[in-house]
C-alpha cells in the first residue's frame, strides 16, 4: 500500500497547478536567488520560472542543474523541504530535453512508473 507522503512525482512546470498541496520533485536550473537568500528561481525543464520559497535562508550561490523537494503552494510555489545543486560538470552534461520527455512518459503511463516507498 502507498501512502500520499512518500509519493513525491516528478513534475515539470506546466504540470505544477495539478499537485498543489502536495510533495514534488522538479529538476532544473536555478537563477536569480533573492538577496537575503529565501528563494530562487527555478527554470523547470519546460522552460518555466518558479519561485523555490526556502525554509530557512541559502547558506550557497544556487545556480545549474538543481532538483528541489517541496510541496507546491496555492501560488503555485514550491516551498522547498531540500534541494540538490549539482556539480558545473553535471550541468554541463545533463539533457534538459530528454528529461522533460522523461516527466511526459512517466506522467501520462504513471500505472507503470511507481513513485513512492511502499509503507512496511
Amino acid at each position: 500500500m502507498m501512502t500520499e507522503d512518500f509519493v513525491k512525482p516528478r513534475i515539470n512546470g506546466s504540470m505544477l497547478s495539478n499537485y498543489r498541496g502536495r510533495q514534488v520533485c522538479v529538476l532544473g536550473i536555478g537563477k536569480q536567488v533573492d538577496s537575503n537568500g529565501t528563494s530562487f528561481i527555478l527554470s523547470t525543464s519546460d522552460n518555466q520560472d518558479i519561485k523555490v520559497i526556502m525554509q530557512e535562508p541559502l547558506n550557497e550561490y544556487v545556480s545549474g542543474l538543481t532538483e528541489v523537494h517541496g510541496q507546491v503552494d496555492p501560488r503555485n510555489q514550491i516551498i522547498c523541504q531540500n534541494y540538490i545543486n549539482f556539480p558545473k560538470e553535471v550541468s554541463d552534461s545533463f539533457d534538459m530535453n530528454l528529461y522533460n520527455e522523461a516527466i511526459g512518459l512517466m506522467s501520462r503511463l504513471s500505472e507503470h512508473y511507481i513513485t513512492g516507498v511502499p509503507e512496511q
